[in-house]
C-alpha cells in the first residue's frame, strides 16, 4: 500500500490528509513486483504533486543519523537531570517520537526508581514501539532502510538484557554515558559492541547454546574460527564463522592445538596429545552441526592456526 500524509492546508498544520492506493499481491506476479509498482506510484504521484506539504520528508521519520544536541548515541533517546521541587536531582532516561497525528510525544523513565538498564530499555522500547505503529500504519510499503532502526534498538535491548556478561569490553551504559566521547563516537562503538554481542548470540543458538561437542549448556563461549585480528568486518561478525565451544576446547581451538576435519571429527595437534587426557580431551570429538558456510573458516584455520606438529 502506498500511504503518503500531508497538510492539505499548509501552512496550517492541524489537518492531514492521506493519499493511499493499494496494491495486492494477487495481481502480481510476485511480491517484488508489487513493490517496485509501489515504490514507482509513488514517486510519481509526488513528483505530480510539488506543491503539496508533505508531513514529513522520506524516511526522515527513521534515520539513524544522530542531530546535533544528540549525547547518548542512540537516535531519539537521551539522559535528563533537572532539580526537582525537593531540590534533589532527579535523573532519567527519555525519549520522543513522532504520533500518526502528526504531533510528538515525550515519555521520561525514572533512574531513581528503575534503575539506570531498566530506565534505558523502557525509553528505547518506548521508542521502538512508536516508530514501529508508525511503520505499520504506512502498509506494506516500508523501506528496509527503516526497518532496519527497529533491528537496532532490538540489538541494544539484547545487550542489555546480557548487561552482566563477563566481557572485558565496555558495556553500552559505559559508552552512554562516557563523558569523553562524541554521540557520533558512541554510536560508533555502540555498533561494534552490538554486533559482537549479535555475533556470540547467533553463534550459540546455532549450536542450541550447548557446547557442539560436549552438549553442555554451561560456560559455552561463542569462539571465532578465523580470529578477530585476521578477519575482516564481515567475518567477525559473521556467525558460521563461530563455535559454541567449552572453555577447554575454546583455548585449545584458539591456540590451535585441535581444530576438526571437513565431517567435524577433532585433529589433535601433538603439542596436547601428553595433556589430552588430564584436559578431557579424548580424540573421538566430533561436531554434527557444521554446515558448508563454516567449512571456508575451518580451512582457513586448519591452514592458518592449527599446528599438528611441535612446531
Amino acid at each position: 500500500m502506498v500511504h503518503i500524509p500531508y497538510y492539505p492546508d499548509a501552512p496550517n498544520y492541524n489537518s492531514v490528509k492521506y493519499h493511499s492506493k493499494l496494491f495486492a499481491y494477487s495481481k502480481y506476479e510476485s511480491v517484488d513486483q508489487a513493490l517496485l509498482a509501489a515504490s514507482k506510484y509513488r514517486d510519481a504521484w509526488i513528483a505530480e504533486n510539488k506543491d503539496k506539504r508533505f508531513q514529513r520528508g522520506e524516511g526522515t521519520r527513521f534515520t539513524k543519523t544522530l542531530p546535533k544536541n544528540n549525547t547518548s548515541g542512540i537516535i531519539g533517546v537521551g539522559r535528563t537531570e533537572r532539580s526537582g521541587k525537593s531540590g534533589k536531582t532527579e535523573e532519567a532516561w527519555q525519549t520522543t517520537y513522532p504520533t500518526l497525528e502528526g504531533k510528538v510525544k515525550n515519555e521520561k523513565f525514572s533512574i531513581r526508581k528503575l534503575g539506570e538498564v531498566e530506565a534505558l530499555r523502557c525509553a528505547i522500547l518506548a521508542r521502538r514501539a512508536g516508530i514501529l505503529v508508525l511503520l505499520q500504519d504506512s502498509g506494506e510499503l516500508v523501506d528496509s532502510s527503516e526497518y532496519s532502526v527497529i533491528k537496532f534498538y532490538d540489538d541494544i535491548l539484547a545487550n542489555l538484557q546480557d548487561f552482566n556478561d563477563q566481557s572485558s569490553d565496555p558495556s553500552i551504559i559505559e559508552i552512554i554515558r562516557s563523558p569523553d566521547l562524541t554521540a557520533t563516537t558512541k554510536l560508533e562503538q555502540l555498533q561494534v559492541r552490538i554486533g559482537q554481542q549479535r555475533f556470540r548470540r547467533e553463534v550459540l543458538e546455532m549450536f542450541d547454546n550447548r557446547c557442539a561437542i560436549t552438549g553442555s549448556s554451561l560456560l559455552i563461549r561463542a569462539s571465532h574460527i578465523k580470529p578477530w585480528r585476521a578477519a575482516t568486518n564481515e567475518e567477525r561478525l559473521n556467525p558460521y564463522n563461530g563455535l559454541s565451544l567449552s572453555p577447554v576446547y575454546d583455548a585449545a581451538f584458539d591456540l590451535g592445538l585441535i581444530s576438526f576435519r571437513p565431517d567435524g571429527a577433532i585433529l589433535m595437534s601433538s603439542r596436547i596429545k601428553a595433556d589430552a587426557s588430564s584436559l578431557g580431551i579424548t580424540g573421538e570429538e566430533r561436531i554434527s552441526q557444521l554446515s558448508e558456510d563454516h567449512h571456508v573458516f575451518l580451512d582457513w584455520h586448519r591452514k592458518y592456526i592449527f599446528s599438528p606438529n611441535n612446531d
